[in-house]
């Protein structure tokens, strides 16, 4: 007889390790499985900037952690950014025509801050393509005074997509601050379709100023690093 899970798995599906091309991220993807196991997850997607941290050995080390890896991949569709969890072995795209054809169950496509100040962020693009998306992410880096997640949440309310929160960690201190509950059995398929029916609970804390302003400062210094590796 199947017994069904109870208690709500503890995902983040976006997160950046050092195996990323784009950013300088200080710890490697078995680190952050590691650290992630610490901290309690049971599901996680290594979503580095078009290129994909996954592979046997990978999956193995999550899984005697305790940990569920999913395959990821943070894409550029015309310059915007949107994630791609499960994509297939051709699934790297650069136009919104393309990215359709990766449409299907085994995949899930989520619009990664869409809403946030950046020439990355999908913006405009989301309702026009609003269709293409499983879900929208309801991102850490907001405040009690600053939130540029609120626009998702009206786009998530008014058009019924999900919100999915995500740290889009890029240094230890973030994991964990927004993550979701995500209240389906411990396998790709269940965990896809309950995200589509929005069995999902988020948890999360608006960050303190200082924190937020540690956080950007990091973040510039680690952008300036990846310009400086990539020239």
């Amino acid at each position: 007889m199947k017994v069904e899970r109870t208690a709500p798995l503890k995902v983040d599906l976006h997160i950046h390790t050092s195996e990323d091309p784009v950013d300088c991220v200080g710890y490697t993807a078995k680190e952050l499985i590691s650290k992630a196991a610490a901290e309690g997850f049971d599901v996680i997607s290594i979503t580095n900037h078009c290129r994909i941290t996954f592979d046997q050995d990978l999956f193995s080390y999550a899984k005697k952690r305790g940990i569920l890896l999913i395959s990821g991949i943070e894409m550029p569709i015309h310059g915007r950014h949107v994630l791609v969890l499960n994509p297939p072995a051709s699934g790297v795209c650069s136009d919104f025509s393309s990215l359709s054809r990766l449409k299907r169950p085994q995949t899930l496509i989520i619009a990664p801050h869409p809403y946030f100040p950046g020439t990355t962020s999908l913006n405009g693009y989301l309702l026009q393509h609003l269709k293409l998306f499983d879900a929208l992410e309801y991102s850490h880096f907001y405040s009690s005074m600053i939130n540029f997640n609120q626009r998702a949440v009206k786009v998530s309310q008014s058009f019924g997509l999900p919100l999915i929160g995500t740290s889009d960690a890029h240094f230890f201190s973030q994991l964990g601050v927004t993550h979701s509950l995500i209240y389906a059995e411990k396998n790709l398929e269940a965990i896809f379709e309950a995200i589509r029916e929005n069995k999902i609970r988020i948890i999360t804390r608006p960050l303190k100023h200082l924190e937020m302003g540690l956080i950007a400062g990091s973040l510039f210094r680690m952008k300036f690093r990846s310009i400086m590796r990539r020239h």
